[in-house]
C-alpha cells in the first residue's frame, strides 16, 4: 500500500494483474484503476496464489533448462572429457546471461518511464519473439461492467478514490509527461507566433510612418511627441501647432507637460506675433480654469496681463466663464451651477471695475446677464455704465444694449431705446438702419416699412427738419428699402418704393430750381 513512483519497478509489460476500477470519465474517455492490496483483503483469489503458481512454473522451467543443459553437457563431454567442471561453468555462464538479461530489462523499464510509446513498441516486438507457450492469456473484459453507462460511485469506490489519488497520478505519469511536453511545445510555438506577429506589426507601423514622412502627410495628423516637436521646430510662430501639442499632453492626462509646452511657446513665438501669443495664453487660461485652482488661475491671469493687453485677457477669461455657466445650466442635475455662476459674476465685476472706462467690458457684461434672463440686473448695470463711460460712448453702448434686447430680451424695450436714440441723434442713419435690420430679423416687416416711411414722408415740419438727409444718403435708404421689399414684399410694395423714389427726385430737383 506504500507509494510507488514507477509501476515498472514491480511489473513488466504483459503481466497479469488484478485491479479495481475507482474512476470513470466519460467525456475524457478515461478509467482510473487501483492495484492496492488493501482493496482485495476479503478476496479468496489472492495474489499470493498467483505468485506461487508463477514461482513454481518458473522453477519447473529452470529445472527443464538445467536438464537440457545437463543433456547438452553430457553430449559435449564425450568430445571434451578433459574438462571435469564443464557443467558448472555452463551453469555459471547461464546465470551471468540471466543477470545481463535482467539488467537489460531494468534499462528498458527506465526507458519506458521516459517514453511510454517506445516501450509499448519494444514490448510488442519482444512478445512477438517469445514462443506461443510463454505468451500470457488475454484478460477477459466481460466482467459485468457496462462501459457506456455512467458510474455512480459507491462507498467503497469513494474511499478508494480518496485513498488512491497518488497511485492513480503515478499510473498516469507517462501520459501526463507527454501532455505536458505537448502543452509546453504548444505554448512555446504560440509565444513564437505572437512575437513574430508583434514584430511584423512593428515593422508595418515603421514603414507606414516612413511613408507618411516621405509624402508629408505626417505633419497633417501628428500622433507622437516627436511629430509635434518636428512641427514646432518647422513653424514656431504658429499658435495652432502649440495648442495642439498642449492638447496632446492633456489627452495623456499630463497637465504639467502641457504647461511646459505653453511656456516654451511664449519663448519661441516672436514678440511681434501678439495675436499668436494671446491664443496660447488663452489655451493656458482654459487649462487652469478646467484643471487648476483659483489661485493658479489668478496667477496666470496676472502673468498674461503683463505680456498682453490686460483688457483682452480679462475678456477672454470672462468669455470662457460665460460658456462654463451655459454648459452647467444646460446639463440636467448639475450641482456646480451656483458655484460656476458666482465665479463668473465675480470675474465680470472685477473686469468692469478694472476697465470701467471701456465700453467693451460693459457690453460683454450686458450680454452675460441677458443670456441668463437677468433683465433687471442688466438695466441697472446699463445705468452704472453710463455713469462710468465718457459721453461720446453712450450712443454706441445704448445701441448695443438695444440690439441685445431684440435678441435676448424684449423687442419692445429695444424699440423704446432705439426711438430715444433716433430722437436725440436724427442725423445718425446708421442707427436707423440697425433698427430696421432688427425689426426685419424679428419678423416685423410692417414696423420696418413704418420706419422707412417716417423718414421719407415725415408727419410734421419739425420731424421733417430733423430727418433731412442728403441726396446720397436718401439714395442708399431707397436701395435698402427696395431690397427688403424684394425679399419680403410683393410687386405692389416694390412699385410703391419706386414711386416714392421718383417723388423724392422730383422734389429735390424742384427745390434746386427754386433756390
Amino acid at each position: 500500500d506504500s507509494y510507488v513512483k514507477n509501476i515498472f519497478d514491480l511489473y513488466n509489460p504483459g503481466d497479469l494483474v488484478k485491479v479495481m476500477v475507482i474512476k470513470f470519465d466519460k467525456e475524457e474517455k478515461r478509467l482510473g484503476f487501483s492495484l492496492k492490496a488493501s482493496n482485495f483483503v476479503d478476496d479468496d483469489d489472492s495474489d499470493d496464489a498467483s505468485l506461487s503458481d508463477e514461482a513454481s512454473s518458473s522453477e519447473e522451467d529452470s529445472d527443464e533448462e538445467e536438464e537440457e543443459v545437463k543433456d547438452a553437457s553430457d553430449g559435449e563431454g564425450d568430445s571434451d572429457s578433459d574438462d571435469e567442471n564443464f557443467v558448472a561453468k555452463m551453469a555459471a555462464k547461464m546465470e551471468q546471461a540471466g543477470d545481463v538479461h535482467s539488467d537489460n530489462d531494468s534499462e528498458s523499464s527506465d526507458d519506458s518511464s521516459a517514453d511510454s510509446d517506445d516501450d509499448s513498441e519494444s514490448d510488442e516486438k519482444s512478445l512477438e519473439q517469445r514462443p506461443e507457450e510463454s505468451l500470457p492469456q488475454a484478460m477477459d473484459a466481460n466482467v459485468g461492467f457496462d462501459w457506456g453507462s455512467t458510474i455512480k460511485p459507491t462507498k467503497i469506490t469513494k474511499l478508494a478514490e480518496s485513498s488512491d489519488d497518488e497511485s492513480t497520478d503515478s499510473s498516469s505519469d507517462s501520459s501526463g509527461d507527454e501532455s505536458e511536453d505537448e502543452d509546453a511545445g504548444f505554448k512555446s510555438s504560440h509565444k513564437a507566433r505572437k512575437k513574430a506577429a508583434a514584430k511584423r506589426r512593428e515593422e508595418e507601423e515603421i514603414s507606414r510612418r516612413e511613408a507618411a514622412l516621405a509624402d508629408g502627410t505626417a505633419d497633417e495628423n501628428p500622433e507622437t511627441a516627436a511629430d509635434f516637436e518636428r512641427l514646432v521646430a518647422s513653424n514656431p510662430n504658429s499658435s495652432e501647432v502649440w495648442i495642439k501639442f498642449m492638447a496632446f499632453h492633456l489627452s495623456l492626462a499630463d497637465i504639467d507637460s502641457a504647461r511646459n509646452v505653453a511656456n516654451r511657446a511664449f519663448d519661441r513665438i516672436e514678440f511681434r506675433q501678439e495675436g499668436e501669443k494671446l491664443n496660447v495664453w488663452t489655451a493656458l487660461l482654459t487649462l487652469e480654469l478646467k484643471y487648476g485652482t483659483d489661485k493658479s488661475l489668478q496667477e496666470t491671469i496676472d502673468r498674461a496681463s503683463q505680456h498682453n493687453n490686460p483688457k483682452q485677457v480679462y475678456l477672454r477669461v470672462c468669455e470662457m466663464l460665460d460658456k462654463a455657466v451655459e454648459a452647467a445650466s444646460s446639463s440636467v442635475g448639475s450641482g456646480d451651477l451656483e458655484a460656476t455662476t458666482k465665479r463668473a459674476d465675480d470675474m465680470f465685476k472685477n473686469m468692469c471695475k478694472k476697465f470701467k472706462s471701456k465700453k467693451t467690458v460693459w457690453i460683454a457684461h450686458f450680454n452675460y446677464l441677458l443670456k441668463g434672463s437677468r433683465h433687471e440686473e442688466a438695466h441697472a448695470l446699463l445705468k452704472r455704465s453710463l455713469q462710468s463711460l465718457p459721453p461720446y460712448k453712450h450712443v454706441e453702448t445704448m445701441s448695443k444694449f438695444a440690439q441685445m434686447e431684440f435678441e435676448l430680451g424684449s423687442p419692445e424695450r429695444g424699440r423704446t431705446i432705439f426711438n430715444a436714440l433716433l430722437e436725440n441723434n436724427p442725423k445718425r442713419m446708421d442707427l436707423l438702419f440697425v433698427n430696421i435690420d432688427k425689426e426685419v430679423k424679428n419678423g416685423d416687416i410692417d414696423k420696418a416699412r413704418a420706419l422707412f416711411d417716417s423718414v421719407v414722408n415725415p408727419v410734421s415740419n419739425d420731424r421733417k427738419q430733423k430727418f433731412k438727409f442728403k441726396d446720397k444718403q436718401m439714395k442708399s435708404l431707397f436701395k435698402k428699402w427696395y431690397r427688403m421689399e424684394e425679399e419680403h414684399g410683393d410687386e405692389t410694395t416694390r412699385e410703391r418704393v419706386r414711386e416714392e423714389a421718383r417723388n423724392f427726385v422730383a422734389k429735390s430737383k424742384s427745390g434746386q430750381h427754386q433756390s
